[in-house]
């Protein structure tokens, strides 16, 4: 190798280099690549008769995705909308069609199973967070106001930001198992939206800008989620000495959804009222990525208060029958 190409060798090395262990992002990425290439044949078909039968709005959508998408995704397995669409309406279809059938059969105990699904859940959020944390560091990013970065220097923040997006799948399986478990009160519009939706959101932010200030909801999320499959699987093997935690978990996640909503609030003032001019020139995080958190946020704060408020007069309500049971 010639001192030029040694030279281009290191310089594209030290772009790509990231603060974290890749390994498991790349072990991850090469499974999501095999499961993409599986259901290939049944998105194809469904991007074509998408495309016969309503060519103009395909068309448009289409235009408007490849002119707004970083060239980062590319780099990434599902990231195509028909990919996108074909998991949300089969998750859709599990849980509705599940509970149906699951109405006219008994129980099932998946408890060995659900302890590894939470535990798996436990690794893989930590993994993220720690990585998350630390590229956002090592690029040394401000707590808000990072513009996103479509060039390598930006891979390393935008492969771990994928991982982050692709985990929204396997949170599916909290839904299944409520399902199989004939748990059907815990499966509330709440907890469908949200995990349906955030998969959909997640997309589009991995679409458009993969790092930048997408790092922050990644990061609090992931952390929310330790605690969160920790307490789920330490609970499941008898540990009672964490029962304390459940009450926080719920004000947790809102006081993450009110991180996200300043975020948010900051970056679309920031957009309009202090750097109009770097905004009309893409030098700042995506306005349209703002404004989609902002709403959604805002929707879930609503939805999670609503649940906090009912889930607390359950809890006063059974306490204050076995009270009664007891005098």
């Amino acid at each position: 190798m010639d001192p030029v190409e040694q030279a281009t060798a290191q310089v594209a090395e030290v772009i790509i280099t990231a603060a974290y262990n890749e390994a498991p992002a790349d072990y991850i990425i090469k499974g999501v690549q095999f499961f993409v290439d599986t259901i290939a044949p049944v998105t194809d078909r469904v991007e074509a008769l998408a495309n016969a039968y309503f060519p103009r709005q395909f068309s448009i959508i289409n235009e408007y995705l490849a002119s707004h998408k970083s060239p980062l995704s590319d780099k990434f397995p599902l990231m195509k909308l028909s990919q996108v669409l074909f998991l949300m309406v089969f998750y859709l279809s599990t849980v509705f069609i599940g509970k149906a059938v699951t109405k006219l059969l008994p129980r099932l105990e998946v408890k060995l199973f659900s302890l590894l699904h939470n535990f798996c859940m436990v690794a893989l959020s930590g993994y993220m967070c720690a990585s998350v944390v630390s590229q956002a560091l090592a690029d040394k990013y401000f707590i808000f106001a990072n513009p996103a970065d479509q060039t390598m220097t930006g891979y390393p923040m935008a492969k771990i930001i994928w991982v982050f997006y692709v985990s929204k799948v396997p949170e599916f399986i909290d839904t299944f198992i409520m399902v199989v478990k004939k748990n059907y009160r815990q499966i509330s519009f709440l907890h469908v939206y949200h995990h349906c939706s955030i998969f959909g959101i997640w997309w589009f932010v991995t679409l458009m800008a993969p790092n930048g200030d997408a790092y922050f909801s990644a990061a609090l999320n992931s952390f929310i989620h330790v605690v969160m499959y920790g307490y789920y699987f330490l609970s499941a093997i008898g540990i009672k000495q964490v029962s304390f935690i459940k009450r926080y978990i719920t004000v947790g996640q809102m006081t993450q959804f009110s991180l996200n909503f300043i975020q948010a609030t900051y970056n679309i003032i920031d957009c309009y009222y202090l750097r109009p001019k770097a905004n009309a020139n893409g030098e700042l995080y995506p306005l349209v990525l703002s404004l989609i958190l902002w709403f959604y946020m805002i929707s879930m704060l609503g939805l999670f208060y609503n649940f906090f408020v009912q889930d607390r007069r359950r809890v006063l309500a059974q306490r204050k029958a076995l009270g009664k049971k007891i005098n």
